[in-house]
């Protein structure tokens, strides 16, 4: 049997499910009562936070919609011992093996966490992966015992063992734990112009960029409710699995009158479909409230208003990264689709010059871009013509 390791990387994404080859659920902490407080950095809006094992301090990226991963570098260090040797498919259902290996003892602040499972992949030799300088992934089952609050704002998260020490302001949603790695998945739901609702569980997944992806298997049974509305259609790719691109694959830019989550409506949802087989809820959530994942009690609360009110526009297009080159990943706009195609290579953006960027700069170049108003693209065409064309915010 495979297990399966979905880790979507433009602007990285990174969602996981696995099979029970490996068992992620063990490992203890070294105390019964504790409430640590750490902060962390934004890499390219990515949560890393300092890890020491062995003394030594190491960057590891916070991804509740993964295991822990550690580096090839980190595990020559450490000299641990292979456990297991196990098959692993990405989201573009390419595969490779990789090691699993128990790591003794890591350290977040005062927390020390003993005989953890951790899965092994070179960071460094990814194209996209090695910009965030990143030694390892912590992922949910370190936190499967704890309790969790991510304050992007105050760039702080804090790991308790009781929820009383967290005094949340708002009523919990249930959650499901999912597999050995005690993956956390909520019910978000929706409500559409024609009053039809649909709902769907969906991973919380602070790897991932993005406030909230459909999966098309959860879209194939909700566009027989037509609750939803589409904005565009487009064959292509929006994102790089861990192993490679994959296959260009249909894909719908989609609308919805309400979002519903923990109590919270959120309105002007703007929702790209994907592949994966979860949809998910990712980091940029995190810029309208804080969250508290209690792993112990199973629960989840997002700190914030009633209702959140997105400034989302509808999106054009959508990047991707192919052959190491920025490219046009997905063309939603009927119009701009007469002129640029999956695969077209982007040249410049105003006066910013691609080639002129140092190869990690283009995870910062998407976010200025997103939050443009109105700008020209020139890109070259597969047939090697170039063309100037202006994008306008609507």
């Amino acid at each position: 049997m495979k297990t399966k390791f979905l880790l979507f990387i433009l602007f990285i994404l990174t969602t996981t499910t696995f099979s029970q080859e490996v068992n992620f659920d063990i490992g203890t902490i070294n105390k019964k009562k504790y409430f640590e407080e750490i902060n962390f950095q934004l890499v390219y809006d990515k949560i890393v936070l300092p890890v020491v094992i062995n003394g030594k301090e190491y960057n590891f990226l916070l991804d509740t919609g993964a295991p822990n991963i550690i580096s090839k570098k980190v595990f020559e260090a450490l000299n641990l011992e292979k456990t297991k040797s196990i098959t692993v498919n990405d989201a573009n259902n390419l595969n490779e093996t990789m090691q699993s290996v128990q790591i003794p003892k890591l350290a977040i602040g005062s927390l020390v966490f003993e005989n953890q499972t951790a899965l092994v992949y070179d960071l460094d030799n990814h194209n996209l992966l090695q910009c965030f300088k990143l030694d390892g992934f912590i992922g949910s089952n370190l936190l499967r015992n704890s309790i969790i609050k991510i304050s992007k704002s105050e760039k702080k998260i804090i790991v308790t063992d009781n929820i009383k020490n967290l005094n949340p302001t708002v009523k919990p949603s249930k959650i499901k734990l999912i597999g050995s790695q005690k993956a956390p998945y909520i019910e978000f739901d929706f409500i559409g112009k024609n009053k039809e609702t649909a709902s769907d569980m969906v991973l919380i997944d602070t790897g991932m960029s993005g406030f909230y992806d459909m999966s098309n298997r959860a879209f194939k049974i909700f566009d027989e409710h037509k609750i939803f509305e589409i904005l565009g259609k487009s064959e292509g790719l929006n994102g790089i699995g861990l192993f490679g691109t994959g296959k260009a694959n249909l894909q719908h830019l989609l609308t919805i009158e309400t979002a519903i989550v923990n109590r919270t409506l959120i309105k002007n949802l703007v929702i790209n479909t994907t592949d994966d087989t979860n949809s998910r809820i990712g980091l940029d959530f995190l810029n309208y409230t804080d969250l508290i994942i209690d792993f112990k009690s199973k629960n989840a609360y997002f700190e914030t208003n009633s209702i959140i009110t997105l400034e989302n526009f509808t999106p054009k297009y959508a990047p991707t990264i192919l052959n190491n080159k920025l490219v046009i990943g997905l063309v939603w706009d009927e119009n701009l689709a007469k002129e640029m195609n999956f695969g077209d290579e982007i040249i410049s953006i105003d006066s910013i010059k691609i080639a002129d960027l140092p190869f990690c700069d283009i995870l910062s170049l998407k976010t200025q871009v997103e939050k443009k108003g109105n700008y020209t693209i020139e890109i070259k065409t597969k047939e090697n013509k170039i063309k100037v064309l202006k994008i306008d915010k609507d």
